[in-house]
């Protein structure tokens, strides 16, 4: 079998009426079959590649969602883990008065702060006035407004309705 490339095949296939013509005039159509043959066979593979490849993508990106969520999970844990010991030591420190731990060789070490830390707390439903508030970030533009507003006839600086080809394969 000779190996014939898509887009040979594409270029057989544009001038298949040129190369069946005899110089009587008369279609060989064996060899046209031929032509059209190799297109739709090549054709066909290329799909059936495309397909394949999306397919390995999918299954990766299926893997790497389930590690990412393993691994999410374990962070979670033992960051939960340590957030309890933590709390546990602190309250242990509380309630004995303690305000340094080391450890004998000075590698391991714990303060205690009382009332270092300072944070503020926002009641619920609580309004301020502007000056108290962050500057609000410009809004998005909205590609939907825009597309109605250039169907519309409106002239929108910046901005253009642009078609594009799309080839579905099932």
């Amino acid at each position: 079998m000779i190996n014939i490339t898509l887009y040979q095949a594409v270029l057989d296939k544009q001038n298949a009426i040129m190369l069946c013509v005899d110089e009587d005039g008369v279609i060989d159509t064996d060899k046209l079959e031929l032509i059209e043959g190799t297109f739709h066979d090549k054709a066909v593979a290329h799909i059936a590649v495309n397909k394949t490849l999306l397919h390995k993508a999918d299954a990766l990106v299926l893997q790497r969602d389930n590690v990412t969520a393993e691994y999410d999970r374990e962070i979670n844990r033992l960051a939960g883990n340590a957030a309890r010991v933590k709390a546990n030591l602190m309250a242990a420190m509380q309630a004995t008065g303690t305000a340094s731990i080391k450890s004998d060789d000075g590698l391991l070490c714990a303060t205690l702060s009382i009332d270092r830390d300072e944070s503020i707390e926002i009641d619920d439903g609580a309004e301020f006035p502007a000056l108290l508030c962050n500057d609000p970030k410009p809004p998005a533009p909205s590609k939907t407004k825009i597309k109605a507003a250039i169907l519309k006839g409106e002239a929108v600086a910046g901005a253009r309705i642009v078609r594009h080809d799309r080839l579905t394969i099932k």
